[in-house]
């Protein structure tokens, strides 16, 4: 590690990046009402007199709001050799959770501490430690916070309507393990149409729930004899049919979400869902059975050694992580920069599998590693000279 780049990373104020995810928890933003959130991280930024930009994100059901927006910063000569991008959304609470914020010891309790908040706070106290040292960028760098991603992904679709990189690393937590490979993400709807009767005589009737039951399981059933049955996850999020009167339910209504690896597509997927309609109409002939996909996003895979990594790769070095990248399991906006040629990296503080929990929750001393981390990635792929990540398509 140079001298410079070790004063550089020394300059990160641990306090200071604390009291900032500290704050941003405290603000409540689901998808949608992700201001008080940004209005956290961009006074950070006045504070450091770093200039943003406010990007207007339209809504994906209606006009554009200038009330929604991306928090943008671009430092040295654009287009930008990287992207860092966080999103300030979070899910929103239900049924009796309340919103609140806890600290014991090194741990910090709440919702959006995992995803993502930790990850963006570390990225803005990276940020600015960079700006304010003095040190000129001979290629240019991105910070975005997004909203969105936790809904339709509007606000990174936005922002690449302004800029792409040949590098984008995403905050998502993965403990800081570089995820390289990525999972593909398919969610989709089951319709069941069944025959009304009497409560008291079903057989006379035809069960909308019955079948879907029946169909559910079936998806389980060839989705854990299937070819890639070891890596694929199928969660049945949802189901609801039925009234509340005496009879046999006539509809019902399923909502899946399938994560599947890379290298399996979505006509794989739909021939699983198929076979297992197919299986459960043998036994639910009086019924109507269909699917509906909702949503589609690619998962992707990429050589650890490509060159457009090798900044990242780099900063884990002098970071003194290990590099030991990892494949990231859930659905995250990647899918949509690797579509626009980027090399898209998942990394961030956090644990994914306490993300949308009520045990959300993040180590500060991690989120410390982070910023030091993105500092010395943003050292690496636009100070450093003669150390530009590749262009073109990927390695």
């Amino acid at each position: 590690m140079s001298r410079e780049l070790e004063q550089l990373l020394a300059s990160v104020d641990e306090a200071r990046l604390t009291a900032l995810l500290i704050e941003a928890v405290e603000q409540y933003s689901p998808s949608f009402s992700e201001e008080p959130a940004l209005q956290t991280f961009a006074g950070r930024l006045e504070e450091a007199g770093v200039s943003y930009l406010r990007q207007p994100v339209p809504d994906p059901e209606g006009p554009s709001t200038e009330h929604r927006a991306n928090l943008i910063v671009e430092l040295g000569p654009q287009p930008p050799a990287l992207m860092w991008v966080g999103h300030v959304d979070t899910v929103p609470l239900i049924n009796d959770e309340e919103h609140g914020i806890e600290r014991a010891g090194d741990t910090l309790h709440g919702l959006g501490t995992s995803d993502m908040k930790s990850g963006c706070a570390a990225a803005i106290e990276a940020l600015t430690a960079l700006a304010t040292s003095g040190l000129p960028l001979e290629r240019g760098l991105c910070v975005a916070l997004v909203v969105g991603e936790e809904e339709y992904g509007d606000g990174s679709e936005a922002l690449l309507q302004r800029a792409t990189a040949p590098l984008t690393v995403i905050g998502e937590p993965t403990g800081l393990v570089p995820c390289l490979d990525h999972y593909g993400y398919y969610e989709c709807r089951l319709t069941a149409r069944g025959m009304r009767a009497h409560a008291a005589l079903p057989e006379v009737g035809a069960s909308a729930i019955d079948a879907m039951l029946e169909w559910m399981r079936a998806v389980l059933h060839e989705g854990r004899h299937s070819a890639y049955a070891e890596s694929l996850v199928i969660n049945l999020r949802e189901i609801r049919g039925g009234t509340g009167l005496f009879t046999v339910a006539e509809e019902c209504e399923a909502a899946i979400d399938i994560h599947l690896p890379p290298g399996v597509d979505r006509n794989a997927i739909d021939t699983l869902i198929e076979e297992a309609r197919q299986a459960s109409l043998a036994t639910h002939p009086q019924c109507r059975l269909l699917a509906e996909g909702l949503y589609w996003a690619p998962g992707y895979t990429h050589e650890s050694g490509s060159s457009r990594v090798a900044p990242l790769q780099r900063a884990f070095e002098d970071s003194g992580l290990d590099w030991d990248p990892s494949a990231f399991r859930s659905h995250s906006d990647g899918s949509l920069f690797y579509e626009r040629g980027s090399v898209p990296v998942i990394c961030g503080p956090g644990r994914l599998e306490v993300a949308h929990t009520r045990e959300e929750q993040v180590s500060l001393a991690q989120v410390h590693q982070a910023a030091r981390l993105y500092l010395a990635l943003f050292y690496e792929a636009c100070v450093a000279a003669d150390q530009a990540p590749a262009r073109g398509p990927a390695d």
